[in-house]
């Protein structure tokens, strides 16, 4: 089992997907921690709905903007033979979600009978304190009163800034551990967003029979204020009661906040590692 689980490994690229108004760097740690484990395709995405303050000249993405890239990212390693693994973060979930649109499963190219190893599948997808949307659902819709303002009525065409005081809110977890220094230093590398891409509608249904036979998992924060558990929770509902509670693993993490993978990397890397060994004993 050890060796079929390196094998999986070496052939399995993790993409992993920022959340709103942060930049790739937000996976660092995690990234790291992934290559010192052995894993060889790690990819850290930029949003292009995503832009530095700085360069806020150039036009603003909406979320199929985002899908597309992060698909073009995908694309690249399916193409090589590699399987994907997406690890989404917040809003990163509705174009993480739009992306595998009609991408291969394993299923598919089994029913093609595709034996070219340069042939690779979509095999995980794991929801970060994250949003598991519907066709039809933005990250407005889906927020609703969560949202706070000026991020609930938005701005179109324009790119919007988190207030200042949001940062103890948007790493809890560091905020109940005292952890000043850290939320500061974090919160200051986070970037502005485009307003459009929040109005942005997902058109893939994820969890209708047969569009997605791999593995998917919800990682909920137990103190994430952004989306807190009972939204979660409200999410993880709907999925179990309409494609089965063996559609979405679930993961607890007591303490948790919005952004783990900056605040507690050891724990989105362990969650990356099981959904992989759950996809080796099933294999």
């Amino acid at each position: 089992m050890a060796q079929l689980f390196e094998e999986v490994k070496n052939n399995t690229a993790i993409i992993l997907v920022p959340g709103s108004f942060t930049p790739p760097e937000f996976y660092s740690a995690v990234s790291r921690q992934l290559i010192t484990n052995g894993f060889d395709n790690v990819s850290q995405c930029q949003l292009l709905s995503a832009c530095p303050k700085h360069d806020q000249k150039r036009p603003t993405a909406k979320l199929e903007d985002d899908a597309l890239y992060i698909r073009e990212v995908i694309w690249a390693y399916l193409t090589q033979g590699k399987d994907v693994v997406l690890v989404m973060n917040s809003y990163g979930g509705l174009p993480g979600t739009e992306a595998i649109k009609d991408l291969p499963s394993r299923s598919s190219l089994a029913a093609e009978m595709v034996t070219d190893v340069r042939k690779g599948a979509v095999v995980g997808m794991i929801y970060l304190s994250s949003f598991l949307p519907y066709p039809g659902d933005s990250l407005r819709s889906m927020m609703g009163d969560n949202l706070f303002e000026p991020l609930k009525s938005g701005a179109p065409g324009q790119y919007m800034e988190l207030p200042g005081e949001s940062g103890p809110g948007i790493f809890s977890d560091w905020t109940a551990e005292g952890k000043e220094e850290e939320v500061k230093y974090w919160f200051e590398r986070m970037i502005t967003h485009s307003s459009d891409s929040f109005d942005g509608k997902v058109t893939h249904d994820l969890w209708k029979e047969g569009a997605f036979d791999g593995k998917a998992m919800y990682i909920v924060g137990e103190n994430d204020m952004v989306v807190p558990p009972a939204l979660a929770d409200k999410m993880i509902e709907k999925v179990w009661t309409e494609a089965g509670q063996k559609k979405l693993m679930v993961k607890r993490v007591e303490g948790g906040g919005h952004c783990m993978h900056v605040t507690r990397p050891n724990v989105v890397v362990g969650a990356i590692e099981d959904l992989l060994s759950d996809l080796v004993e099933a294999s």
